[in-house]
Parts: C-alpha cells; structure tokens; sequence
C-alpha cells in the first residue's frame, strides 16, 4: 500500500477510535458486545481499505477509506456497491438479514454518510414518498459513535415503515393544533415551509419574521413536533446574548402542548447552558446557549460565570476563548458530532457563520435561521433556502406588531456644525476686550482619562464629526431639552374630544423611552443631560445599558419592568433581540447606514403589549397603539445599505493596530486574516487623518502613499490571487512524486503556503522595516482615540415636527410611481392582463411577482401600506385606512395604469359599473331576473368586491350568501335559467372580477 494510502488508514481508524470504535483485524475479533470496526481488503482494489462496523453484535454498517486524493463520493458509492454483497458474505451476523445501511466513504480528510434507511423500508423495500435517486449522502465530521447507530437500530425496528429521522419528516402530521394561543397565519405558514424544507431534506432553512411577530414561539411549537412526532433525539437553540437565553428558555417552559397536562419542559427536558458549572445530561432534549460557550463546551474550556467580568465575550460577536483565527474544531467525545438533529440559530442576521461556522459545520444537523433582516450573507449560508417570510408591514396590517411615527429634532450643529475659535473675547472690569486663549478637555474613549489642552488654531467641524472626533455639549443638552418640552405637546400629544375640544386624556409619566447613542462616552453623556433635563430626578430615573455597565442583563430586566426607570441609553446593548414591549419611543442620537441594523433597531418599539399589562410600568398609558421614533440625525431619510468591513469577523478579539504593528516589529508573520485587519485599520485611519496627520505618515513610508500600504495587503490578501498564485507556483516548480500540471486539482500545501507568503511578506515588508511608519501610525492612531469636548458652542435654531401621515404617504407613493417607471415593461404586461379580463389567479400572480422584485435596502410594499399612502395622501377619498385586502390594491393599481380614467375610482365602484353594463347586456338579449334572483346577483357584486372574484366554494364561505342558503340555495333559485348556475357564476366571475 502507499505512503498516502497508510496515512488515510491511520487518519480514518483515528477517527473511529475517537468516536467509540474498537478497530481490530478480522482474526482479532471476537463476541464482545463492545462495537467493533473490523479492518479488511477491498475484494478488488487492493489501494482500498474497509471497515465493517459491528453494533450489538450485528454488522450494521461499513466504511469505504481510500487515498488522501480520492473523492469521497465516489468512495461512497462503492460503499453502497458492497453494501448488499457484504451483508451477503455474512447473513448470520448482517442485521435484519438486509443490505448493509449504515454506510461511509472517507480520504482521512473528508468523511460522507449514507443512511439507506432513509429512503427505504426497513424490509429494503423502496419507500412510496423517498426521494428520487434513494437516500442523500452529507458531509459529516466524523463517523457517528456506536451508542448512536444503535439508537438508530431501535428506532428503526419500532417503526419498519418509517425507520429514520428524515424518513419521519416526511411524514409529520399535518395538523397544528394550540388551543392556548391561536398561531398567527404568519407562524403557520413558517412552520409548514420549514417541514416542507425538512421532507426535501434540505440542511439549512431561512425563517424571515418581523421583529415581535413570534419567532420564538413559532420555533417551540416546531420544536415540539420535532420532538414528539418525528422522535428528534436533541434541538440545540443559539442566541445572541445570555439573556436572550433567558427569554427563550421562558417561551420554551410557558408552552403547554395541545392535549397535554405537562409543559414542553417536563416531558422534554431543557437546558439553559448560561455558564459556570452548567452541563450537559443525556436526557436533556433541548439546549439553549450562544455560540461562544458551546465553543467553550466543545473544547473543554471552562464556562464564564453569568455577570462576571468579560462574559460579553461571550456573547453575541465577541470572541472569547479562541486565540487566534477561526476556532479549529477537534472531536469532542463530551460533545460528538451527532449530539443535536436541528440547531436552530436566533438573529442570524449576524455575523456568527462567519467566525464560527467550523462550529455549526461539525455537527451532524439541520440548521434553522431566525431574522427579521436577511442580508446577502445570510442568504448565502442558508443556501438562499428562505422557506417563508413575513415583514414588519404584513405584521402592523395584521396587527402582530404596532406603526410608528416619525419626530425629527435637529439643530443648527446637527445640520451645520461648528466652529471652535483658538481665542474667546472676554469684557475686562474696565470695559477693555481681552482674548483669551480656549482650553479644551480631550477625554481618552477607554480610560476616560481627562486632559486639558490649549486651542492652538479655529477649527471647524462638520456634522458628520460630530460624537466621532467631537462631542458638544450644547448639541446633546438642546437635543435632550427640546425632546423633554415638545414630549407631551407633540410627540405624545393630548387627546382630544372633537365635538365638545376637551382634553380626555393627557400622558404626564414619561413613556419609557430608549435612547441610541454613538458611543459609550456619548452614553455617559447623555444620561447625564437627560437628569440635567428633568431637574430632581434621581439616577433611578435614566440608565447606562451598554456592554460596559455594570450587569447589564439586570438592568435590561430592571428597565423591562420597574415602573421608575423611563428612560435607557444604549449603544449595542438592546438593538437586537430584547423584547421590551413597553417601549413606546426610540430616540436616535447616532446614525445607522446599515438597512438590517435600522431594521433591528426599529424593532425594539414596534412590540404589542396588552394595556394592563402596558399600565403596571406607565400608569396613564392606555394602550399601546404606536410607537414614535424621534430622529436627531437623519436615520429616517437616507438611503441604506448593507456592506461587509475589511476587518474581519474571524478574528479572536480582533487585534488592535498596536498588537498588529508590534507583531510586524517582532518578525512575526502575520496571518491573511491578521494582514486583512492590518489593511481594514489603516484604512479606516485613513480616512480620518487630516492632510498633516496623513504627510507625516507617508514621509515616514519613504513617499509611498497609504492607501498604496493597504492596497498591497489587501492583493496579498485575496482569496482568489492567492489561489492563482499557489497553482503557479505548483506549476513552475513541482515538487518531486507530486502531480504534474495536468493534475493540478491538489497542490502540494507546502507549495502552495510559499507562493501565499512571498506575497504577504512583501505586502508587510514597510510595516517590519520603518520603525518611524510604525510609530507615525501608532501616534496618529492615539490622537484619534481622543475625543474633543467642545463646551463653548452655543447650539440653536432648533427645528422640531413631526413626520405626518400625509408626508410619509407622499414619500411612498413618489416611491412607487418610480418603481412602477423602472419595471414598466412588467407593468406594462399587468395592463394587458387586466384589459383582457385575465382571471384573477393570473393576474395575482403578476401583481405577486411585482412585489417580489422589491427586496432590501429597498422599501417594501404590502397592500396595506399602499392603500393607506392612497387614502392619507387624498388620493381614495373616503377610503378606510386600515384592513386593506387585494381589491384595495386593484384599485390602486387600475387608477395608476390609467384604467379608470383621471379619477380613482373604488374597486367597488368598479364592480358596480361593470355589472350594470353585464345586467344592460342581459336585458337586451331578453333576458330577465325574479326579485329572488336579483337579490342573489346583487350578493355576487358584494363577493367580487370584497375579494375579486367569485366561486362556487365562496357562496359557502361568505357570510352573506352563506346566511341565505350558499350555493345550494343559488343553485335552486337559478335551475332551469337560460344557462346553468355553474355557467353563471363562471361568466359573473370572468365579467366582474380583477
């Protein structure tokens, strides 16, 4: 056998030792009960190497090894060609006496698994609803341990007709029954896209859901039918943050399943892995942990204790643990590969299967995605598997999630910024004007350390510096005063009797409000200026919740349900995930770019609470109807985009420049990724360096430009230069017994890391030489972690309104109409199909896929909202704004296609005309109706206008016609006519409809 060969043998009987093997020669085994992997020739290819796998005495399955070159779909393959033939050779010993199962194909490096029961029977016979082509084979880390294949076994031989996990989730029951608590269509139809995703055997599943419209609870009910109608073995659910956890873990207990007197919990046990001495039991079937301590989990690391100092690395994209890169996963015996069937992942809008995919990817499971906000990476992880979706508008219509409005506050600063003068004219006793030279404080972003330093030259600041290199005082007070007196006047104004114009009810308890700050310092801030604000208020009143702040998911629960705590500022803390439902206003004092984050962020407000529940934290609130967003920067009008950093996500507490800089002096070789942080923190140092910061540092790179440095890292970087650069190398130079440049498909990854490093040490080469570049960057870097605080500008010219329904209906219909002009040849094909009276089916289905177009940055369309833009903008004069369906839309779409003239004309109005102009066609052909008759056709107008057709299951389900008999009834008032009442409801629904 060759080398490579020996090698893949020893890397495969490696891998089942670790998994609970003992691999013994033929001669060496005996009737142990111990499982056994017995090592034998492949009968025809002597460069192949078998095992047979014994479980229980029985041989159940096999492994196909070859070289470490060798395809393992093809060694799979031949796994499943010895199956049959092996289990043959030994029918005393084969179990069941059938074809071998459990099977798989290995090159030391790369293991697949075949469960042939997955598509048969376990008599062998095909299986009615298996997919074609038989049982799909998947990547696995390692082969499964023996306690498994022999649960596996037992399931099998309890139900021979659906012997294995996949096979059962083809065949989950279709109903869905909650007795507690009805599921909203939305969860419905998520939880019957994620089952039609499993049947297909689809590994990964994307569940888009508004913010607050039940994620979590549709996941338990789903979780519930894993586990007691498909005998799913263990559900690993992954958040964000430990209290997260927290909140899931009380979804998890307060469900009690239908027809059942014990919660899930009882009769499934569940584990909250949140740290410390926390473990891990074998009977435990649901786990809920972050990313971070299941990494710990896995390899062995100790767990933080909850509220200790640095637990934030633990959670949401801290990197606590690893030392440097992407975690390097090795087998866990505590936690193997096939420990959970489904993990599903909380706000996977984040970045966790960037850093941490090694670890999703070792287990042997489904992954199940919950968001609000997909981005493009997240479609890309889940294979663009988006199984259902429901946005933030489909839950206000449907009343899942409550609108909001918009408040803008801005300042003469916040549009225009100021000006810092070196010198302050100051009026002496004796009238003389003396100029004084300005001091400011310069505040250190971590320490807080504090230095007074002299105004050497003006200095100008623009808006956009402003809380990044420049904090004003006066800005944050006015900001914070003019919210405080326009709260209860504008923001949260008086109701009002319209007939008598007497005040019925005024709001005097601040709502509870969270405010969105820059930074931890501009927090701090902040809340200092909110106590200023609302004079005799204790610190009790307004709290710091940052990552920073003492305990922080206490005083999330505290902010959650103390009555005396109004007012939150945060940073990160709260901007995904927390459910907070008696928030009713959300301040914005930092910008966001990013559409998923806004999104996000918006979300905190958007949660329905019940109004007794609302009234024990704000007692003269009534209910919770809206929530306000009051923009001090502008978040509510620029465009945005989803974009992905330089810096990248993969690295274990992201290397500060200073470590990069010091490792470069060091002679230590820094890493693609190290290098890729290296260029993504020069860059963004660059852009913030002014043109003497900036010549110092070039002059100290001997004239080479910056953005020249971090263009060479990031070439030397690229993922796909560098592969072109290693298969050159593999050309030029080959190494001896290696593939020749006819089969280059694995070169030789010594090669290969050469021709890498030639590149990356050139592109560091400055960095490891210039002593004075490097401490240009380091000086210019400090001076960018002081912040200026500028208490001598005088803010003013405040403007403060709020966004009206008519302001927000002109921006979405001037929205639609240019989306209607940039896809107006689609549109321009709806019009046909309505010129043409084209049924209602195809017809939705061209107004759907118009729809669809729309996705994110994008703004996104539902009936509701277009129909309400139409009514508040005066366009459907005398419409209501609320409960919108398909028929609403039709008109809307008729009035802007220019079907109905230059008037908009209701939908009803135009099922209306066109009956009379059918009934005049009708009477002109003799045709004539009883008063019965005439009463049923004017039923039919109101179906049609209330849903755009009409059929004969309608005259059953509408309540009006049902009331009159339905369609039996219709059927006896018409018999005998001129056409039958089949015929007619036919034509009335191809005259009157769509």
């Amino acid at each position: 056998m060759s080398v490579a060969g020996t090698q893949t043998d020893d890397r495969a009987e490696s891998a089942l030792r670790e998994a609970g093997w003992r691999v013994c020669a033929p001669h060496e085994r005996d009737l142990r009960p111990d499982a056994t992997a017995v090592r034998t020739v492949h009968p025809h290819d002597p460069g192949l190497r078998v095992y047979l796998l014994y479980v229980d005495q029985d041989l159940s399955g096999l492994v196909v090894a070859g070289a470490d070159t060798a395809d393992p779909r093809d060694l799979i393959a031949e796994a499943d060609r010895l199956a049959a033939p092996i289990a043959e050779q030994h029918p005393k010993r084969a179990w069941q006496g059938r074809s071998l199962p459990f099977r798989y194909g290995t090159n030391g490096h790369v293991w697949r698994f075949r469960n042939s029961l997955d598509a048969e029977r376990l008599d062998g016979t095909s299986a009615p609803d298996a997919p074609e082509g038989g049982a799909r084979s998947r990547y696995v880390f390692a082969p499964a341990r023996p306690a498994t294949i022999a649960r596996w076994k037992r399931e099998a031989v309890r139900d021979p007709d659906v012997p294995t996990l996949r096979a059962r989730l083809r065949r989950l029951p279709t109903f869905l029954l909650d007795p507690r608590r009805q599921l909203y269509d939305a969860q419905r139809r998520s939880i019957e896209g994620l089952e039609k995703s499993f049947a297909a055997d689809q590994p990964r599943a994307l569940i888009q859901m508004a913010t607050g419209s039940g994620k979590t609870y549709t996941v338990v009910q789903a979780s519930h039918r894993l586990l007691e109608h498909a005998d799913a073995h263990r559900i690993l659910f992954l958040v964000d943050r430990n209290n997260l956890g927290d909140q899931a873990r009380d979804e998890y207990r307060d469900f009690m399943p239908a027809g059942s007197k014990k919660a899930l919990h009882e009769e499934f046990p569940l584990k909250h892995l949140s740290g410390g001495n926390s473990g891990l039991a074998d009977s435990d079937k649901i786990v809920i942990t972050t990313i971070q301590r299941l990494w710990c989990k896995l390899s062995g690391q100790p767990l933080p204790e909850p509220g200790s100092e640095g637990e934030e690395g633990f959670e949401a994209d801290g990197t606590a643990g690893l030392t440097a890169g992407r975690p390097e996963v090795l087998y866990s015996a505590e936690l193997p590969p096939d420990y959970f069937d489904f993990i599903v992942i909380d706000e996977c809008h984040r970045s966790i299967y960037g850093t941490w995919r090694p670890v999703l990817e070792y287990f042997d499971a489904h992954v199940v995605g919950l968001t609000a906000t997909p981005i493009g990476p997240t479609f890309a992880f889940f294979n663009e598997n988006l199984v259902s979706t429901y946005s933030y508008e489909e839950a206000v219509a449907d009343e899942v999630n409550v609108d909001y409005d918009v408040y803008k506050i801005s300042t003469q600063i916040s549009r225009e910024g100021s000006l810092i003068r070196a010198t302050t004219p100051t009026v002496a006793p004796d009238g003389t004007i003396e100029h004084l030279n300005t001091v400011l404080a310069h505040v250190d972003r971590v320490t807080r350390t504090q230095h007074w330093r002299q105004q050497d030259e003006d200095e100008a600041y623009a808006p956009s510096e402003l809380n990044r290199s420049v904090e004003t005082t006066s800005q944050i007070r006015t900001i914070i005063k003019t919210f405080k007196d326009n709260l209860f006047t504008e923001i949260f104004p008086p109701q009002w009797d319209l007939d008598t114009g007497e005040v019925v009810h005024e709001r005097k308890v601040v709502p509870k409000t969270l405010i969105f700050a820059a930074s931890d310092k501009h927090a701090d801030a902040i809340v200092d200026e909110v106590l200023r604000a609302w004079n005799g208020a204790g610190d009790g009143f307004c709290k710091k919740i940052t990552s920073t702040a003492s305990r922080p998911d206490k005083a999330i629960r505290d902010f959650r349900n103390k009555p005396e705590i109004r007012i939150a500022v945060t940073v990160d803390m709260i901007a995904t995930g927390t459910d907070i439902p008696a928030l009713e206003c959300l301040v914005f004092m930092r910008d966001i770019r990013t559409w998923s984050y806004f999104e996000q962020m918006k979300g905190r407000g958007a949660r329905i609470i019940k109004p007794e529940v609302l009234k024990q934290v704000t007692e003269d609130a009534l209910c919770k109807d809206r929530f306000v967003i009051v923009d001090t920067v502008g978040v509510t009008e620029h465009a945005m985009v989803d974009a992905r950093p330089l810096v990248r996500d993969g690295m274990a507490e992201t290397p500060s420049l200073e470590r990069l800089l010091k490792a470069c002096e060091d002679g230590h070789p820094l890493s693609a990724d190290d290098a890729a942080t290296l260029a993504g923190r020069l860059s963004r140092l660059g852009q913030r360096l002014d043109d003497e910061q900036l010549a110092r540092v070039e002059g100290s790179a001997g004239g080479r430009k910056l953005t020249e440095l971090v263009t060479g890292l990031v070439l030397a970087t690229d993922p796909d230069r560098l592969a072109g650069e290693r298969v050159r190398a593999a050309v030029e130079d080959p190494a001896p017994g290696l593939p020749q440049a006819g089969d280059l498909g694995n070169p030789e990854p010594e090669s290969a890391e050469a021709a890498g490093d030639t590149m990356l040490i050139e592109a560091l080469r400055p960095f490891m030489e210039r002593e004075a570049l490097r401490e240009a960057l380091l000086e210019a870097a400090r001076e960018r972690r002081w912040i200026k605080i500028d208490h001598l500008s005088r803010d003013g010219g405040v403007i403060a309104e709020g966004v009206t329904d008519v302001m927000r209906a002109e921006r979405t219909i001037t929205d639609w109409r240019r989306y209607m002009e940039e896809q107006r040849e689609r549109f321009a094909d709806l019009r046909i199909a309505f010129e043409d009276r084209r049924p209602l089916s195809e017809v939705r289905e061209r107004i759907d896929e118009l729809l669809g177009l729309v996705s994110p940055p994008q703004q996104r369309w539902t009936h509701q909202q277009l129909w309400k833009a139409y009514v508040d903008f005066g366009i459907a004069r005398n419409g209501r704004r609320r409960a919108a369906g398909l028929p609403e839309l039709l008109s809307v779409l008729r009035f802007e296609l220019g079907l109905d003239g230059d008037k908009f004309r209701p939908y009803r109005d135009t099922v209306d005309l066109r009956f009379q102009e059918w009934l005049a066609r009708q009477e002109t052909a003799g045709a004539t109706f009883t008063e019965e008759q005439q009463a049923w056709l004017r039923r039919i107008v109101g179906v049609v206008a209330t849903s755009a057709t009409v059929s004969l299951e309608a005259l059953d389900q509408h309540a009006v016609c049902r009331a009159e008999g339905g369609w039996s009834k219709f059927r006896e008032v018409f018999e005998g006519g001129p056409q039958t009442p089949n015929e007619l409801i036919d034509e009335l629904d191809r005259e009157l409809g769509a």
